[in-house]
């Protein structure tokens, strides 16, 4: 739907007055952003002499962002249709509590999705910078810095459908997930930080 499409046409439906793409495509989005930069840099450490006692981690890091990168296209549409979907039949399903449940979880999934996700990139956006070409250590930076506003943008589209949901043993598993995470990215991200910032002093 709008990934195949040209970013000003996102950019413009984004900023529309409409339901979707709205905050969770545009946490897969940032999501992407991110992972792309961690391709980037893998891609400039593979083959580079310099780097060929790290290379293999590198090409490990890459193989994996291309494949969440893969997760991520497809949820920055996925987030809008669904969203959409609800919007749509928000008065109508207001009166079937089962159907409302159903759209509700169906809402959560991509943000949910990219909370996961961002969270596991972020951890391979460690490694890569103790493996990664030193001369795009600033993109590592970047990266991290998008997969953190990521997880955080999907946390509260996650938080905005779980408040109308009724089944208590679904909200504790949500919560179960992300609760850890909430307290272990912003940690991790300053870690990466002070570490690009000690490979850009030098």
């Amino acid at each position: 739907m709008y990934i195949d499409n040209s970013l000003r046409s996102y950019l413009d439906n984004l900023s529309a007055k409409k339901p979707a793409p709205g905050g969770g495509s545009a946490a897969a989005l940032s999501a992407s952003l991110g992972v792309s930069l961690m391709s980037m840099v893998a891609n400039y450490t593979i083959g580079n002499p310099k780097y060929k006692e790290s290379e293999k981690d590198a090409a490990d890091i890459m193989v994996k962002a291309q494949q969440f990168n893969a997760e991520l296209y497809d949820l920055i549409d996925k987030d809008a249709a669904v969203y959409e979907k609800l919007s749509s039949r928000m008065k109508e399903l207001k009166n079937d509590r089962e159907s409302l449940e159903h759209a509700l979880r169906e809402a959560l999934y991509p943000p949910f999705e990219v909370c996961k996700i961002s969270a596991e990139c972020l951890k391979l956006c460690r490694k890569l910078v103790d493996c990664g070409n030193r001369n795009l250590i600033s993109d590592i930076a970047v990266a991290a810095v998008m997969l953190e506003a990521a997880f955080f943008a999907a946390k509260y589209n996650v938080y905005a459908n779980l408040k109308s949901i009724r089944d208590l043993k679904f909200i504790e598993d949500v919560h179960s997930v992300l609760a850890p995470l909430e307290d272990a990215m912003p940690k991790l991200k300053e870690d990466i930080l002070e570490s690009c910032e000690d490979v850009i002093s030098k």
